[in-house]
């Protein structure tokens, strides 16, 4: 801006000019490009541009903060449960030690007269005449009850660490407790009169305690200077039916 200033009296005043401040492009301009589209769609997209990043900021809180909560409950949760498992686990292997330790009291009771029933039973049937040189058992003994019989394979392989001999373990099958294994027997006598030989056969059969009676060999042998029939028979023993074997409490009086 420039001003004049009069300094000699009675002069004219001469006319005051006032300068504009160069600002560049004049206000005309500046609004003909305030009002151009592509200008204005720029400025608008960074202003969605932002309040979508501000919207997506707050939801994703929103989110990371309801996760954790959920989170924290199903590690309470979670917390809870193992204990609930842990102790209904300490349960079942409790009820399990009870039934086994009582299947195998009820294995030890049943099969301790088994020999004295079958004994019993081949003295009541052997007819006169007869009589026997061997008896003895055909199958194999079974283990005592409790006894883990876990195939050698069970302990896994040669070298292998003690995780893998666990695994190998539990993947096994757990024995059993049978409490009437499979017994089997075999009678060789002697017999001078066929007919008897066959009563015999007949009367083991019928009794509750023997099955499968066969006879395996037969044969004629000279016992003191006379012909006598030796044979072989096998057989089973078999479970009774209820009501066949009685029980009776023992009562000892106590004074």
């Amino acid at each position: 801006m420039m001003l004049e200033i009069n300094l000699l009296p009675g002069a004219k005043k001469g006319k005051s000019g006032v300068g504009g401040l160069s600002l560049g492009p004049s206000i005309a301009a500046i609004s003909a490009n305030v009002r151009d589209p592509w200008l204005i769609g720029a400025a608008a997209s960074v202003v969605v541009a932002v309040a979508a990043v501000g919207l997506l900021f707050s939801a994703q809180n929103a989110r990371a903060t309801e996760v954790g909560a959920r989170m924290e409950r199903a590690v309470r949760d979670s917390t809870r449960y193992a204990k609930v498992l842990s102790a209904r686990r300490k349960l079942t292997a409790e009820r399990d030690s009870v039934m086994r330790q009582l299947q195998i009291i009820r294995t030890i009771d049943e099969n301790r007269y088994t020999w004295a029933h079958i004994l019993d039973e081949v003295s009541r049937a052997l007819p006169a005449y007869t009589w026997l040189t061997v008896m003895e058992q055909t199958t194999k003994t079974p283990l005592p009850p409790g006894v883990d019989s876990l195939p050698s394979s069970a302990a896994g392989p040669v070298g292998a660490g003690a995780a893998a001999k666990k695994k190998a373990r539990e993947e096994a099958v757990q024995d059993t407790i049978t409490i009437h294994p499979p017994l089997g027997f075999r009678l060789v006598g002697q017999t001078i009169d066929i007919q008897a030989l066959t009563m015999f056969m007949r009367q083991l059969e019928s009794s509750p305690f023997v099955q499968k009676v066969t006879l395996s060999k037969s044969e004629i042998v000279i016992v003191d200077a006379k012909d006598v029939t030796q044979f072989e028979l096998i057989a089973e023993y078999e479970v009774p039916p209820p009501g066949v074997v009685r029980t009776t409490p023992l009562v000892v009086p106590v004074r």
